[in-house]
């Protein structure tokens, strides 16, 4: 009991603190005047700190007290929300095995998210212009974020705006004993069947971005918006890589109970089997 009174009042002290740093910015920059151009260049940059730097500052803050202990069957923000479910493994001989199986399936690399790259997409999401290898944005598994992402646009102009996804994580031993310890000997358990020391195990996140624009419920920061069928994500991969003939065997681990879970966005609940379908490459 005495715990969940520390959890609420730890809340309580966050929220405190985002609303002081609320008030001191409409302090700050809101306008003597009545002009609905500086009304309205305020509100922005008074959403822009909040959104992307205030707010997120703050569940950092929020987690330093409510540490966040999961089974890793979803990724996080760099805040520590979840966000896409782990629906996939990938067996590969290398990195390199794993990039040339995707490209000859039609995916293409994702860029490193830059300040560079970052603009480009944003261009190509309001312009609808041809961005088809865009950044994704960082997601969180291990204490890292992924080790390599891939994607497929949905859209004629091979556009930013919809596009298939996935994030891939090496399955690799932390270099030191922390709470990623559980995560890595979760999935070496979960594995051990498929394991090989002369082959690597990555680990995906796939889900398809059906929308240009959602919000994320708990910082108001845009970003895309999501499908709900996370395993509908994951056989669509596999079938772009049996199609030209990458996939040596399919296995699956047991289904659990099926999960349900929010994402980031406001509209967005994944729902998935429980089950990760393990494809190991030719």
């Amino acid at each position: 009991m005495f715990p969940f009174f520390l959890r609420q009042l730890w809340r309580a002290i966050i929220f405190l603190i985002g609303a002081l740093v609320l008030f001191f910015l409409v302090q700050l920059f809101w306008p003597e005047s009545g002009s609905r151009l500086a009304a309205f260049s305020a509100s922005l940059i008074i959403y822009v700190l909040m959104a992307y730097v205030v707010i997120p500052s703050l569940m950092r803050l929020f987690h330093v007290f409510s540490k966040q202990n999961h089974i890793p069957l979803y990724v996080t923000t760099g805040d520590g929300w979840p966000s896409d479910p782990i629906t996939l493994a990938i067996i590969a001989k290398n990195k390199a095995h794993l990039i040339n199986s995707m490209r000859s399936a039609g995916w293409y690399v994702a860029q490193p998210l830059n300040l560079k790259n970052g603009f480009r997409e944003l261009i190509s999401i309001i312009f609808n212009t041809h961005y088809p290898d865009s950044p994704l944005s960082n997601l969180y598994l291990f204490d890292r974020a992924h080790d390599i992402g891939f994607e497929l646009p949905t859209n004629s102009a091979g556009s930013a705006r919809t596009r298939h996804h996935v994030r891939f994580w090496r399955l690799q031993k932390p270099q030191e004993r922390t709470a990623n310890m559980s995560h890595y000997a979760f999935w070496m358990d979960k594995l051990r069947h498929v394991l090989h020391l002369e082959k690597e195990i990555w680990i995906g996140a796939a889900t398809e971005e059906n929308r240009a624009i959602d919000v994320q419920w708990r910082t108001g920061r845009l970003t895309h918006g999501g499908s709900h069928e996370a395993d509908k994500e994951r056989d669509y991969i596999i079938r772009s890589l049996k199609e030209k003939g990458h996939v040596k065997s399919i296995s699956q681990t047991e289904a659990g109970d099926s999960i349900r879970f929010r994402g980031q966005q406001f509209r967005t609940f994944y729902i998935t089997d429980g089950s990760i379908k393990i494809i190991r490459l030719r």
